[in-house]
């Protein structure tokens, strides 16, 4: 009896040494996760910068400006949706139901509206991409009725002056744009894959990957496109249109019902001064509690070198997935966009 007293009491003390064990291994590694600097509560639908570094953030109803890193009301617009800035910050466009409301962001006078598609009763993602030069913006809707759709706008006279549909059968909505820095081509991209188009013959040249794809992002000088998919991001060589580095969070898997939710929070960013790239540093969790985290789970961020896709720093992240990601226009400061807060980062090691 006194034998098996003690080998009992040995397992439960190796059993507690091993959880003290593995406890201090969870602290050092969540340790490691840099915490963010600021942290603002807001419900949020989608933000961008404007070019003097003022952030635009947008709800349902409407859009705050705000100053940035600080957080101080500048300007309330009353329009939400998504929104984009002209590359001189002159026009912030923003986007709900199938049109575009183009205001002055220093008056906050409305200037214009693009009325792209009859209006819809429910809200669905829309896209916006300026042009380099600010002349043109290519509009998007993620909704069954648009199609694959892309529209191409005249920012001055506010008339339509094109629009590229995808013929393919396969091929149902967008899902993200980006103009290349030269501002010939546009980067398109849906469940089906990634296309390049020629703006101004307003044509396809070619399919980048036969891969979905949520988000898009373009180095400055044009020479890398970062694209995300379920568990994976690849950056290419947009001269050779061969895959430099890529980020694998995970075994593909086969679609699925949860399919398309990982797919969309897969969010990546290139820095303005083309030395940074932002991605999740993990799969996107399941909508469940773990054991090991207090809350919900979170998707963690990876700060990389776009050069060579190494990983530098790991960011806490955000509740649940990500949802969009921006760094500022100094190249200073990487933020993390989601549903009910803000979360701020330097970026300087």
């Amino acid at each position: 009896m006194r034998r098996l007293l003690l080998l009992v009491g040995g397992a439960i003390t190796a059993l507690v040494g091993l959880c003290g064990l593995a406890l201090v291994m969870m602290m050092f590694w969540f340790g490691r996760e840099e915490q963010p600097a600021y942290v603002w509560q807001v419900v949020t639908r989608s933000a961008a910068f404007l070019p003097d570094g003022r952030l635009a953030i947008a709800n349902d109803k409407q859009t705050v400006i705000v100053s940035f890193p600080g957080y101080q009301t500048l300007r309330e617009l009353p329009a939400g949706g998504y929104v984009a800035s002209r590359p001189d910050g002159s026009v912030l466009a923003v986007a709900m139901r199938g049109a575009v409301k183009l205001f002055d962001p220093n008056s906050g006078a409305l200037i214009g509206q693009l009325d792209c598609w009859p209006p819809g009763e429910h809200i669905y993602e829309m896209h916006l991409s300026f042009s380099p030069d600010g002349r043109i913006l290519a509009v998007a809707e993620s909704h069954h009725s648009r199609g694959p759709e892309v529209q191409f706008w005249d920012v001055s006279s506010q008339s339509q002056i094109g629009t590229i549909r995808f013929d393919d059968p396969a091929i149902s909505v967008i899902q993200a744009l980006a103009f290349s820095p030269t501002g010939h081509l546009v980067v398109s991209t849906h469940r089906e894959g990634v296309w390049l188009v020629e703006v101004a013959q307003q044509a396809v040249i070619r399919n980048i990957q036969s891969w979905p794809s949520s988000y898009i992002a373009v180095s400055p000088d044009g020479s890398r496109l970062s694209l995300s998919e379920f568990a994976l991001v690849r950056t290419f060589d947009t001269r050779t249109w061969q895959v430099v580095h890529e980020q694998r969070f995970a075994q593909a898997r086969p679609m699925a019902d949860t399919w398309m939710s990982r797919l969309f929070s897969m969010p990546v960013a290139i820095s303005p001064d083309g030395n940074w790239l932002a991605t999740p540093n993990r799969e996107a969790p399941n909508d469940t509690f773990s054991l090991f985290e207090s809350g919900p789970p979170r998707q963690t961020i990876a700060l990389r070198r776009l050069a060579d896709g190494r990983r530098v720093r790991v960011l806490s992240g955000s509740p649940r997935r990500l949802n969009q990601l921006l760094f500022s226009p100094d190249s200073r400061w990487l933020v993390d966009v989601g549903l009910s807060e803000i979360r701020v980062w330097r970026v300087e090691e």
